[in-house]
Parts: structure tokens; C-alpha cells; sequence
């Protein structure tokens, strides 16, 4: 097995750590044991394609390592048997290196702990409606919300808020997730006296910074009275958690609590499980959590897919004694959907987008592409919109097509008088791409860019330090406080010494040496991957050449929804059905974990 698993790595069917693994294991096992070699590079390789565990029922009995299978894995019984015979792979309650759960997924042991620590968690802070004044806080609900003759789901997400310890709120663009979160802040800190301690995090420093401002602006529609009591510090997690770089911990931990009554998540769909556990045994246990998010969006980069399992077909069916609080507090309630109090109560999903008119085509297609229907798509592809177009263009006609929307795209980026106003240009158009290599990657449309600026005029010289030079962070660099995903731009301060200007949280501007930048690319064009968190007011989002395991629906949502008044979609139809068909599945057992 182990000269077979050697074969697998050399053509890339393995990485090396997950052949390394498997050799330690079975050399912690203690002798010769195929099955578990076998497992162990499987379940390994599982988190490195974003999976939690390996379900062993999905490859027991089959060829395994394919495009070319080079052995079968045993049937699911007697690979069981060896494993849990094996010294090194438990049930859940072992302390083994690996652990089988009753439902034959294996997983490598800290992932495993890391699931149940937040399924344990957001079960407990589910559990249980909180007593509260109802007339005071139908009152106070009454000013926040102004009557609706249907059901007001922003109204009911804030009266969700007063009576669970943990809320989920989750919805597509524009459907005011920040707007409702800024009102349950007035709401439950005037019910409080002003005294809760509040936090509010994003999981990115370009999130942090969109959650400060949404809730500035969401802030001014609030009376001043209850404005004043809604806080707009923001801060990355990693910050609020206070990361180490040096130890490579956290300050605040299960003996360090964060000094918090209140956090709120915002883009909850990018954080990962290990980072997710970090934060839950930090978060005081009378603690309230509030998740923002779309649960249609792509997941993280790292393994798991949090806030998917969170929300995982919890379509609104809440517990017939929440209704009836609701509806004592609002005056209107959904149909109970369940008898008995579960999860699902906590979880909120608003519908109505307040950003896009109904003749919206970037709400029209976001609208298809999650409906999986290429009848769908095809009726949106087929109309005429004022805000979204699509583009077949020929593979040699490309490069001139993309230069007539560069060069208007990025003007006033370099017209701008100051890095401010730069930065403010640039974050109104971005070119998005589905892949970063190959003529329509991230690399060749920079390359393309910068080339037809030049050749304008717009960037002067040849040196690849330029004024109006956007780039992008690539690596965390705590003592900077720049993070992977950072967008800033080169610019000249008054005594023309150039610098890259990034834009904080706080709405500071922050200059840092060219030289001092941790790794860093070009980003005219960005990955849809890096543009999670971010809107641009115009995007175009190009489609590779090729068809690539990347393509998938839940990427095509997040491009297309980066949008907020233009989108031009640039590819071929044929890769965008398969795309929009594919749907990105990881497995995990959290969704099951909070069923129970």
C-alpha cells in the first residue's frame, strides 16, 4: 500500500503531508496495516479539499485515488473493524489521532473536536426563549419598525433577537441584514440601560471596514436616542480574538474570556471551523451571538462550510411557542412550523432585497443561478436589462474587448487628487475572475491592464512601483495590521514619496512602505474567492476558457452579487449551465449535530 500511495503523490493525487501522515500513523500503530495507511491519506486529503471528514461509506468497496484507480478500498464492515482495531482511530469519546463516528465518518482528531465544541455550543445557546417585558419591548419594536401589512422579516429577526441567545440571520444582497442588526443593537441595548458590552467583527479587514459604515448608515435612520446607544467599532476577528503571531494563539480564550455581553459575526459564510472554535471558547457562555450572512454564498477557503451546515435546509418552521411570543411582541407570527422548540428557531432567513428594483437582471439572475435551472437562467439570459448583460467573445477578440473596459473601468482611479479618493475609485468597478491562470485568470487580465494603461498613458514609466497601483495582500502581517485579502493603492504623499495607502476599519487611511508590504499582487482583477466581503457598484465578472472543478454555482452567486447597479458576465454559455448546476458539497457532521 505504501508504494502505491508513493505512485498516487507522484501524480498529484495526494499532497506529501497527506502520504506523511498516513506513514506516521501506521508507524504509531505499530506494525503493517494497509487499511489504515489507506484511511489516513483519504481523511487527510479530505481537509485539504475543504471537507471535515471522510465519509468511509462513499469510497468503502470502491476504486479509490481515481482517475486511476490503483486499488479498491475495503468493504465498509472490515475496513471498520481494522481501523478501530488499529490503536491510533476511536469513537468520538477516544483520544486517538483519528475517530470514527457512529455514522462511519473518519476524521483527523482535531477537526472532530473542533465540529463538536461548536455543535455543543450553538446547541446550548439555542435552547431556551428568554423571558423579557413584552410591552416595552413591543413598544420599543413598534418605533423600529414602521407597520407593514405582511409580515415584516426584519421586525421578526429583531423580536427572534429579544428572545434567543443565538440568532442566525442570513440573506442574499440588499436584503438589509445590516439595517436589521443596527435596530436589534438600539433594541436590545435600550431594554439593557446601555449597559451591554457589544462587539462587532468580520472575519476580514475590507468586511470590518463594509459592516462600519453599513451600520453608520443604518445608524442615521434610527431616532437619535436610540442611535446614540449603537456602536460602530469594528474590528477583524483575528483582532478582537487578539492573535499572537508570535505563539501563534489567541489572547482571549476558554481562561480568557472576551470581555463581551453581545458580539455580532457579520459575513459569517467566510469563517472557517478551526477559527469559528477559537472564537466560541473565547465568547463568554451568557454571551449573545449574532451571525450575519447568505448561506448561498461560496464557502471558506479553509475546511468546513460553517454557515452552510448552520442553516443547512432550515427554511422557516419555528416552534409554535416561539410563534406565540412573536406574535405578542409584533402582533403577526408565521405558522408554527414544529411542536416543540428546536434549532431552527434560531435561524432567520429575510427574503426581500431593498436594493434592486423588480426589474432588476443582477437580482434576476442571482435569483437563476440559485435555482440550479437552466430554464431559469435561459429566460433571464433571453431579456433585456438595463443593469446586467452577458458577453460571448471570441477567444482572439478577448484582449481588445477587455482594454474598451479597462481603460473607462479605472480612469477616475487615476485622476483621483489624493489616495483616498483613489481608493473610493477603485472600489466603484473590479474585474472578477473565476480562476487565476490561463488568458482570462487573474494573472493574464493584471497583465492586460496594466499594459493598455501604460500604453494610455495612465501609468507613466516602466518601474512596477506606480502611482494608482492596486494591490492586494496576500499573507497576514500582524505587526502591519495588513491580512490576506487587503485591498490598498500606491500613491505619492505631498512630498511625492510613494506609499500603499490601505483604508482601516475605523475609516483611517494607513500608509506602509512599499518595501514593507508582506506578499502582494496586482489587483485590477481579483478572484471571485478574494472578492468575498466586498461590493463593487459596476463588476465584470469573466468566465475561464475552459470548464475547471472551481465552476460552481455557489461562485457564480458570489460574483454575480458583488454587483450593486452594473454587471457585465464575460464567457461561454455552455460553461456557465455547467457551472450553475455544480454545486460545491463538503462534508461534514455539524448539520446533523444541530438537528438533534
Amino acid at each position: 500500500m505504501r508504494a502505491l500511495l508513493e505512485q498516487a503523490a507522484a501524480r498529484g493525487q495526494l499532497r506529501q503531508i497527506d502520504l506523511h501522515v498516513a506513514l506516521f500513523l501506521e508507524k504509531l500503530a505499530g506494525g503493517d496495516s494497509p487499511g489504515l495507511l489507506l484511511a489516513a491519506a483519504l481523511a487527510s486529503r479530505a481537509v485539504g479539499e475543504g471537507h471535515i471528514c471522510l465519509p468511509l461509506d462513499h469510497v468503502a468497496g470502491k476504486p479509490v485515488l481515481a482517475p486511476e484507480p490503483i486499488c479498491k478500498a475495503p468493504e465498509l464492515s472490515t475496513w471498520r473493524g481494522q481501523l478501530l482495531a488499529s490503536g491510533v482511530v476511536a469513537g468520538p469519546d477516544g483520544r486517538t489521532p483519528l475517530v470514527l463516528d457512529p455514522d462511519d465518518r473518519l476524521y483527523l482528531a482535531r477537526y472532530f473536536n473542533c465540529e463538536r465544541t461548536i455543535g455543543e455550543d450553538l446547541l446550548r445557546r439555542s435552547r431556551g426563549i428568554a423571558a423579557v417585558d413584552e410591552e416595552r419591548a413591543g413598544q420599543l419594536l413598534a418605533r423600529l419598525f414602521p407597520a407593514a401589512p405582511e409580515i415584516d422579516w426584519q421586525q421578526q429577526a429583531a423580536a427572534v433577537a429579544i428572545l434567543k441567545q443565538f440568532v442566525v440571520i442570513s440573506g442574499g444582497p440588499g436584503t438589509g441584514k445590516t439595517h436589521t442588526v443596527a435596530r436589534i443593537l438600539a433594541l436590545l441595548q435600550t431594554l439593557a440601560g446601555n449597559s451591554l458590552r457589544i462587539g462587532l467583527a468580520a472575519p476580514t479587514g475590507k468586511a470590518a471596514a463594509r459592516l462600519r459604515e453599513s451600520i453608520r448608515t443604518a445608524r442615521n435612520t434610527l431616532a437619535p436616542d436610540l442611535a446614540a446607544v449603537v456602536p460602530d467599532e469594528t474590528r477583524t476577528l483575528h483582532r478582537l480574538l487578539g492573535f499572537m503571531p508570535h505563539d501563534h494563539a489567541f489572547r482571549y480564550n476558554r481562561d480568557n474570556p472576551l470581555p463581551l455581553d453581545l458580539l455580532v459575526l457579520d459575513e459569517a459564510s467566510m469563517i472557517d471551523v478551526p477559527l469559528m472554535t477559537a472564537l466560541i471558547e473565547a465568547l463568554p457562555a451568557a454571551a449573545r451571538l449574532i451571525m450575519l450572512g447568505d448561506r448561498d454564498q461560496l464557502t471558506s477557503v479553509e475546511a468546513g462550510s460553517l454557515f452552510g451546515d448552520i442553516c443547512a435546509g432550515r427554511e422557516p418552521g419555528w416552534s409554535a411557542p416561539l410563534c406565540r411570543r412573536l406574535r405578542r411582541l409584533t402582533g403577526r407570527a408565521p405558522d408554527p412550523g414544529a411542536g416543540e422548540e428546536s434549532f431552527a428557531d434560531s435561524v432567520v432567513l429575510l427574503r426581500t432585497s431593498y436594493r434592486f428594483a423588480a426589474a432588476s437582471g443582477i437580482a434576476a439572475l442571482a435569483g437563476a443561478v440559485n435555482s440550479g435551472s437552466r430554464k431559469a437562467l435561459a429566460g433571464v439570459l433571453a431579456g433585456h436589462f438595463h443593469d446586467f448583460t452577458m458577453h460571448q467573445v471570441e477567444k482572439e477578440n478577448l484582449r481588445q474587448w477587455l482594454v474598451e473596459r479597462i481603460v473607462p473601468g479605472f480612469r477616475d482611479c487615476f485622476a483621483a487628487a489624493d489616495p483616498g479618493t483613489a481608493l473610493a475609485a477603485l472600489a466603484r468597478f473590479r474585474i472578477l475572475c473565476c480562476v487565476r491562470e490561463g488568458g482570462a485568470g487573474v494573472a493574464g487580465v493584471n497583465r492586460i491592464a496594466e499594459q493598455a494603461l501604460r500604453a494610455r498613458g495612465m501609468i507613466t514609466g516602466s518601474d512596477p512601483w506606480y502611482r494608482g497601483r492596486p494591490v492586494m495582500i496576500t499573507s497576514n502581517h500582524y505587526g502591519l495590521q495588513l491580512f490576506n485579502g487587503d485591498t490598498g493603492i500606491l500613491w505619492p504623499d505631498d512630498r511625492d514619496r510613494l506609499w500603499a495607502w490601505f483604508l482601516h476599519a475605523d475609516g483611517t487611511l494607513h500608509p506602509v512602505a512599499p518595501a514593507r508590504l508582506p506578499a502582494h499582487e496586482t489587483a485590477y482583477a481579483i478572484t471571485v474567492h478574494k472578492a468575498q466581503g466586498s461590493e463593487f457598484a459596476e463588476v465584470l465578472l469573466i468566465l475561464p476558457a475552459q470548464d475547471s472543478r472551481v465552476l460552481c454555482r455557489e461562485l457564480i452567486y458570489t460574483g454575480v452579487t458583488r454587483a450593486r447597479t452594473k454587471l457585465e458576465l464575460c464567457g461561454d454559455r455552455r460553461l456557465l449551465d455547467l457551472a450553475v448546476e455544480r454545486r460545491v458539497n463538503r462534508y461534514s457532521g455539524l448539520a446533523q449535530r444541530l438537528s438533534t
